[in-house]
């Protein structure tokens, strides 16, 4: 079973460090957009995964598209084959976060990937 959890900015910065796997899908209406990404670390690398089908079914609030974490993998390898993906830096991912916390409509869901 994909186990899931809803998050603040700043319980996912208290996470971060101590996570080896796992997927952040992060959407914040802003004055002028809506800010949307999908967030995946590994190790101590970190992706944008830019697959907007994918962040729309991971926001639902219903019901999941994805019952275990072998389905979600396969997706975001299938982003990363296409190219749909660009790497980060934790300092980036840090001051982004930084700057959610200040919001209060942050919606942040953590997919645990790790066995």
């Amino acid at each position: 079973m994909l186990h899931r959890e809803i998050l603040s900015p700043e319980e996912v910065l208290g996470k971060m460090p101590n996570l080896s796997e796992g997927l952040f899908a992060i959407r914040c209406q802003l004055t002028n957009k809506t800010y949307q990404i999908i967030l995946y670390k590994y190790q101590e690398d970190y992706f944008l995964v830019e697959n907007p089908a994918l962040i729309s079914v991971l926001l639902e609030k219903d019901r999941s598209f994805f019952g275990t974490s072998e389905q979600l993998l396969n997706a975001i390898e299938m982003s990363f084959e296409d190219n749909h993906y660009q790497p980060t830096t934790k300092e980036w991912v840090n001051l982004d976060l930084n700057t959610l916390s200040l919001l209060d409509n942050v919606e942040i869901k953590f997919f645990d990937l790790e066995e």
